[in-house]
């Protein structure tokens, strides 16, 4: 039950770094047997459990990025179309032990005419309320439906949570306007995302819309790649990354090859050369990464692989990366791909 009342007014919402992780229970409403509210050809269970589904998503990719917003382990009443008991809903948080439990509904009403979003908690006070009130503030900013405010209420996954508990009747999915909302996709992700910024905020952490990793690959002879004419293409040693790579003749003079990738967001990157080896390749072979600095790869060695030159953290934008020929000479210096992934 509402155990921690008393004691939840004295704890404000404690401030969390992305080192530490707040278990969080999303509970998805209705299911199975249990449509919850219809109308406007849409059913609630399913909106919400779309809905509660991106809402995990978006903590997920939360977790995975370091350079801002909160690490979170989360748990989920339903992940599928599935009848769990209201009791059932706060035993998975009960006994997880989650530190806060978030229940996404969509409203209804016989007068079709009803409206916008409202945002519950079981107290007026406390750290639920504190919750309650970030996500209605955030919810009202993402889908600007009408603002019906917060309030409180015994429902019963309020009551018998051992936990902070909310609960967010999104908007009506009886009012033609809101409907629009309730059933969209792209509506829906933006709730979810609403709701992960009211989760950030209520635990002190600046607003954070975190970046998925991915892999730039700039290959040789592609967009992103230049070279003088001092170089020139080869396919003669295998293990080559796309359709061949460049060469040139070690020589005391820079003229480096160029790599360059815009990157979407800032952060730490990894960055990989892509290289053939043979005998005659450059031993030391001169990359200098955005940052300026050198490093200095024996492409005799480790061909055909992606071969980890460093981390750099990078600006968002345009980055590039170097092969200089200048080093020791008699020999080959090979220019073939580079991979840039990040952010981490």
């Amino acid at each position: 039950m509402r155990l921690y009342t008393t004691l939840a007014v004295l704890v404000a919402a404690t401030s969390l770094s992305w080192a530490q992780t707040a278990k969080v229970c999303i509970d998805p409403g209705h299911g199975g047997s249990d449509s919850g509210a219809v109308g406007n050809g849409q059913q609630e269970k399913t909106n919400v459990l779309n809905t509660g589904l991106k809402f995990k998503a978006w903590l997920d990719k939360d977790t995975q990025d370091p350079n801002g917003g909160g690490s979170w382990n989360v748990i989920m009443t339903r992940s599928t179309d599935v009848y769990v008991s209201l009791q059932g809903r706060c035993d998975i948080a009960n006994n997880n032990g989650a530190n806060r439990f978030m229940s996404i509904h969509n409203n209804a009403a016989s007068d079709t005419s009803a409206n916008g979003t409202e945002t519950f908690s079981y107290s007026s006070t406390g750290t639920a309320a504190d919750l309650r009130n970030k996500i209605q503030d955030r919810m009202i900013q993402a889908w600007n439906r009408t603002n019906r405010g917060v309030k409180t209420a015994s429902f019963y996954v309020l009551v018998y949570t051992n936990m902070p508990a909310t609960l967010s009747e999104l908007a009506f999915i009886t009012n033609a306007g809101d409907a629009v909302y309730t059933g969209s996709s792209s509506w829906q992700d933006v709730a979810g995302k609403a709701h992960m910024f009211a989760l950030q905020n209520h635990y002190g952490l600046t607003a954070y819309t975190p970046v998925t990793a991915q892999n730039y690959i700039v290959d040789n002879g592609t967009s992103g790649f230049s070279a003088s004419s001092n170089w020139w293409t080869s396919t003669s040693t295998a293990g080559y990354y796309g359709t061949n790579y460049h060469v040139r003749g070690t020589a005391a003079v820079s003229d480096p090859a160029q790599w360059t990738a815009n990157l979407a967001a800032s952060g730490n990157y990894q960055i990989y050369a892509w290289w053939t080896a043979g005998t005659n390749r450059a031993p030391s072979a001169p990359y200098i990464l955005p940052n300026g600095t050198t490093v200095n790869v024996n492409q005799q060695a480790n061909g055909g692989q992606w071969n980890l030159l460093g981390t750099v953290n990078l600006s968002a934008g345009n980055q590039t990366t170097k092969l200089s020929c200048w080093t020791t000479s008699g020999y080959y210096v090979i220019a073939d791909a580079i991979k840039y992934y990040g952010p981490q």
